[in-house]
């Protein structure tokens, strides 16, 4: 971790150091008011970032680390049936319901990579410090949790792909050279492409992705000078999207190695894949 962050007894007017609650930070144990606090000191301060980072990959690949147990069916029965019989809250009244929103549409978009100049592509880099743990603690909880559901929106229920996907972001996350880069599409979601050069794997999580028709899939591609390359299919829903922390993130282990260079593309095609892209990118996302 940085030095020049933990050596930082910079206090604000509150008589506080802000860079002491990172790691409190990382693991969700802010109050509101603490964690408004600590994402100020994040806008301007890089070696905070870095660190809030680091200490999200440590919080991501701890919480992964453990060996998932597949919940009994009577487990589940019994937790359906205590959800059923508790009280609920009373709905808010319509003066304090929040007004609907159109379901976002789901449109070919230019390609807008994360070396391409704008405030944007700064907003998704800023927000992905702001909230360190986010995308990846929402996958990691999700696998922790319950792994012998639907996983990425995959229809397979194999064990082994799941393992195998957990295995993958514990490596990626875990490793000496992690990178990370960001982008987003022409309809606002955000979307992250975490890799490691050394051992070529390299993940997507994409937040808020809409969903699809149900004969038509998500694909990801390496993009390199050789053309595109298939590297697995994902939805919009299932275990691994984090669906269950209220966060809304999809995230998938590519399939196959990454390269130095390539550009990671997400398409939307017929159920099962394509052996070549049939429409334009909705995302994509350098590595370097």
């Amino acid at each position: 971790m940085s030095d020049n962050t933990r050596n930082d007894d910079t206090r604000n007017a509150a008589g506080q150091n802000p860079g002491e609650l990172a790691g409190a930070y990382a693991l969700h144990a802010l109050v509101a008011e603490e964690a408004a606090v600590y994402e100020e000191h994040l806008k301007a301060s890089e070696p905070a970032r870095i660190e809030a980072a680091e200490l999200s990959d440590t919080a991501v690949a701890l919480g992964l680390a453990a060996t998932p147990v597949q919940p009994s069916a009577g487990l589940r029965a019994s937790l359906m049936a205590k959800l059923a019989a508790t009280p609920q809250l009373a709905p808010l009244p319509a003066d304090q319901t929040a007004p609907a929103t159109p379901a976002p549409r789901v449109d070919p978009a230019p390609i807008r990579g994360a070396t391409a100049a704008g405030s944007a592509s700064e907003r998704a880099r800023l927000r992905w410090f702001q909230r360190p743990v986010g995308v990846l603690a929402a996958a990691a909880a999700a696998v922790a949790l319950f792994a012998g559901g639907t996983f990425v929106g995959q229809s397979l229920e194999s064990d082994q792909f799941e393992q195998d996907q957990a295995a993958g972001l514990v490596q990626i996350t875990a490793a000496a050279d992690i990178q990370r880069a960001s982008a987003t599409t022409a309809d606002g979601q955000e979307a992250t492409l975490v890799w490691s050069e050394e051992s070529g794997l390299s993940a997507l999580l994409v937040d808020d992705l809409p969903d699809l028709p149900s004969d038509r899939d998500y694909q990801l591609w390496y993009i390199g000078g050789s053309g595109p390359v298939p590297a697995g299919i994902f939805d919009s829903s299932g275990t691994g999207t984090g669906t269950g922390t209220g966060t809304g993130t999809v995230w998938r282990v590519l399939d196959g190695s990454l390269t130095a260079g390539d550009t990671i593309g997400v398409t939307v095609e017929p159920k099962g894949g394509s052996e070549q892209p049939t429409s334009d990118p909705i995302l994509a996302i350098q590595s370097s």
